[in-house]
């Protein structure tokens, strides 16, 4: 992310583990998990019955969250079915991630000539919580249901906010749209092409849920990709509230169907992301028509402190260019320039080619490279959420693979364009939208626990007690700091001054079901009458 929003497990389905023993757990088999594995048959992926945002990025402008409340089990969960039920003219249907990518780059299993490869007006998804299976009776009509490898989601983005940094006015008391009351049971997400398209599907949608009293709308969260003028003429660009190019790094995974500029990190397991038998570290729910071919996903509403971030940018001039600390905060320049590969400029000699911008490195394998982070500082945003070939916690060696807790990220900012001549006009900015992965525990929770709020997670390099991610991370006290380092034996720069600039405003742990779940769910039985 750039605000990265664009990433183990526990045995039985409650009760709270001591984070230290978890972390130390995940430390253990983030060690044994990808490195130097011998080549495995991987079996095609079923994008057929995968949802479509799991594997693709859509590419629509426009998204609107509505978060549901289950009313009548049964209607819920027949009208789960109908969205599945393949017959367009009778509602939307959910979105796979078979091939439609019209005026896009067919990935590596599309076919480039099949016809017809219409791009539809709208895309349809869905996430169900814990309380939204129980209260969809899954449990009740399932007497072998067992997320056994999956205690975070059973608990609840709630229940272990504490353990991802959202605590003070981030914490699950000040969520906003009952977010985390019990009630937030299903999560409709429906990007569109545009309002037109957006409004006729909603209002479509919400006269299904009030049928048979199925749902109740409990919130409605939208956002839109920031608008620029080109030629006269306003079209989306994919900037964030903080000013940077967004969505330059992709997590490409094996046997996807997305194709990616290559980059020097390798290719994810697809069990990472999609949940299959092959898995190393959990064991698909039960019974497999629930559990295959799902996922898992943390959703997020965090507010930006734009102001604030540009006010401690310009607090820190007398001692750094704020442009110049602007990208070492973040780990590109704001154009998306890497540090990594021009350190000195945003507009290096010649350019670089927007397809390898992201093809590098911060230690390669024989441990050269960027070590001390003369470059791009160790403790900036990008090389924290993904620290490439640099040994962290979770790891093991220079120019390994910290695949184990990569996430996907499917988000999108709210809130108008932020005005630098009007920087206290009292609008609400921000990211919304899916940290997806396979196992909350080892991908959100540990990338956010121990490499973006954790001081410690680059081994040998030390970072002050108190440093976090500067752009996303939980401030601990008024005396954070961000350590730039300087060479030729130059004192380093110490940042100070620092806020959070990321406050979560709502969360939820929610599963992602295959098209064959939500077809196993709509079949349960009927309430005799």
């Amino acid at each position: 992310m750039v605000v990265s929003i664009q990433g183990r497990v526990m045995e039985g389905i409650s009760g709270r583990v001591p984070a230290e023993s978890l972390w130390q757990s995940l430390l253990d088999r983030g060690r044994r998990a990808v490195f130097d594995r011998p080549a495995v048959r991987v079996d095609p992926i079923d994008v057929d019955d995968v949802q479509g945002f799991i594997l693709r990025g859509y590419r629509m402008p426009m998204v609107r969250h509505l978060l549901l409340t289950v009313g009548v089990p049964e209607a819920a969960r027949a009208l789960l079915g109908r969205l599945v039920g393949g017959d367009e003219a009778d509602v939307p249907q959910i979105t796979t991630a078979k091939d439609w990518h019209v005026g896009f780059e067919p990935g590596p299993f599309d076919d480039p000539a099949g016809t017809p490869r219409v791009k539809p007006d709208y895309c349809l998804n869905l996430g169900i919580t814990w309380p939204g299976l129980i209260a969809l009776d899954v449990a009740d009509h399932v007497p072998d249901l067992s997320f056994g490898s999956f205690a975070a989601f059973v608990a609840g983005a709630a229940e272990r906010a504490h353990l991802v940094g959202d605590t003070g006015a981030g914490s699950p008391g000040n969520w906003v749209g009952g977010f985390g009351t019990g009630a937030d049971h299903v999560l409709v997400t429906l990007h569109a092409l545009g309002p037109g398209a957006m409004e006729t599907y909603t209002d479509r949608l919400a006269e299904l849920f009030t049928e048979g009293g199925a749902y109740r709308i409990l919130s409605r969260h939208d956002g839109q990709a920031l608008m620029e003028m080109r030629d006269g003429v306003a079209v989306p660009t994919s900037k964030v509230h903080f000013g940077y190019t967004d969505g330059i790094s992709q997590t490409t995974i094996r046997g996807g169907p997305e194709n990616y500029s290559a980059d020097r990190q390798q290719p994810c397991e697809p069990w990472l992301f999609v949940l299959r038998e092959e898995a190393e570290n959990y064991s698909v729910p039960t019974p497999l028509q629930l559990g295959l071919n799902g996922s898992f996903a943390a959703f997020k509403i965090v507010e930006t402190d734009i102001v604030g971030f540009e006010c401690f940018l310009q607090a820190n001039k007398d001692t750094i260019d704020p442009e110049f600390l602007a990208a070492k905060i973040c780990g590109r320049w704001r154009n998306g320039v890497p540090l990594a590969l021009s350190p000195d400029t945003d507009s290096p000699s010649g350019g670089i080619p927007s397809g390898d911008l992201n093809d590098f490195d911060y230690v390669n394998a024989d441990g050269s490279g960027d070590q001390k982070g003369l470059r791009c500082p160790v403790g900036a945003h990008i090389r924290r959420i993904n620290p490439r070939g640099q040994p962290v916690a979770g790891q093991g060696h220079p120019g390994g693979s910290n695949n184990s807790h990569r996430l996907v990220r499917r988000g999108m900012p709210y809130g108008p364009a932020y005005d630098p001549s009007q920087p206290y006009d009292g609008i609400e900015r921000g990211l919304l939208g899916y940290f997806i992965n396979a196992s909350i525990e080892n991908q959100y929770e540990f990338v956010l626990s121990q490499w973006v709020n954790g001081s410690e997670f680059a081994g040998a390099v030390r970072l002050d007690p108190d440093a976090r991610d500067p752009m996303i991370g939980t401030q601990a006290s008024n005396d954070s700091v961000f350590n730039i380092p300087r060479s030729r034996g130059a004192a380093d720069i110490k940042a100070t001054g620092l806020t959070t600039f990321v406050t979560t405003k709502a969360a939820a742990y929610c599963f992602l079901p295959s098209v064959t779940a939500v077809k196993f769910i709509a079949g349960l039985p009927q309430a005799p009458r």
